[in-house]
């Protein structure tokens, strides 16, 4: 009997870990590569690093969810939960580090989400939703309206972003703007410049390339006097560069609880003012044959 009992544990340990791989490690081995597949062909290569994090998240997320259900169904099962540990780090189901890796990938991706697509979008909607309903009409195209506004339309969706995903992920969201800042850092270490004759030898026309923005989007059939590749590099390198610094800022502020510890300053009642007796206008006569002070 106890050979047979032993046996079926065995029998029992060996499918979980089966199911438990063909839940957990296979999905995530395919949405990886296969989100970094699709933005290739989706977005192009500009923004692979992002396609990357953004794979990386996803597995976070499903490996985060489908990990305690597998220990739950070993729990219902009458497997003790330090023994259902040990099968799950000798098994390689746990992975250390994945949560930081996760949160990290988490945060990062929507830092840049948020400059690439979330801001424009959110301007797009103005174009389309409020200056109609106000009556109002412009002859600025939104492209165009997106590029000279770049650093506001970057920042303020990804301040406000980074401040109310870090209340749900509060790890790491300080830490989106490295992977940005990286891939700028490296590119103005390897710019070559493309225009020689019209910056000359400056050693800061780097710098202008990147964050001297163009004022018009180019056209497949105007070019409007704009550069593309110049155009596709400040929306794929600088616009997600201000939206991680904008986004690790939010993430900052909910940190330290600045606006919470805001709005009580401003919220709070003020206390009542204690006067002396003198500012209040009382006089006080010492009455010699008594002994005592009395209000006059």
């Amino acid at each position: 009997m106890e050979g047979t009992e032993v046996t079926g544990r065995a029998l029992l340990v060996s499918r979980a870990v089966l199911i438990g791989h063909l839940s957990i490690t296979v999905p995530i081995a395919i949405a990886i590569p296969l989100i970094v597949y699709w933005g290739l062909n989706e977005f192009g290569p500009d923004l692979w690093p992002y396609y990357v994090s953004g794979g990386f998240a996803l597995a976070w997320q499903w490996y985060s969810t489908a990990l305690p259900r597998w220990k739950a169904s070993l729990s219902t099962r009458g497997v003790q939960e330090s023994e259902i540990e040990q099968i799950a780090q000798h098994t390689g189901l746990v992975w250390p580090g994945a949560a930081s890796i996760g949160r990290f990938a988490f945060h990062t991706t929507g830092a840049a989400v948020c400059g690439i697509h979330f801001g424009p979008w959110l301007l797009s909607r103005w174009f389309v939703w409020i200056l109609p309903v106000a009556g109002l009409s412009t002859t600025t195209y939104s492209g165009d309206f997106w590029l000279q506004h770049l650093e506001v339309v970057s920042i303020v969706p990804a301040l406000a972003v980074g401040y109310l995903a870090s209340r749900y992920f509060p790890k790491f969201g300080t830490w989106a703007w490295t992977l940005p800042t990286i891939i700028l850092c490296y590119k103005l270490l390897t710019f070559i410049n493309p225009n020689v004759s019209v910056f000359g030898s400056n050693s800061w026309s780097r710098f202008s390339y990147y964050f001297v923005i163009e004022k018009s989007m180019p056209g497949f059939y105007d070019l409007r006097g704009s550069d593309p590749a110049r155009v596709a590099a400040q929306l794929t390198l600088v616009a997600p560069f201000y939206s991680g610094v904008s986004y690790s800022v939010g993430a900052l502020v909910e940190q330290r609880k600045v606006m919470e510890a805001f709005l009580r300053s401003v919220l709070r009642e003020p206390e009542p003012e204690v006067f002396a007796s003198e500012e209040a206008g009382i006089e006080w006569i010492n009455d010699t044959s008594e002994g005592v002070n009395e209000p006059e």
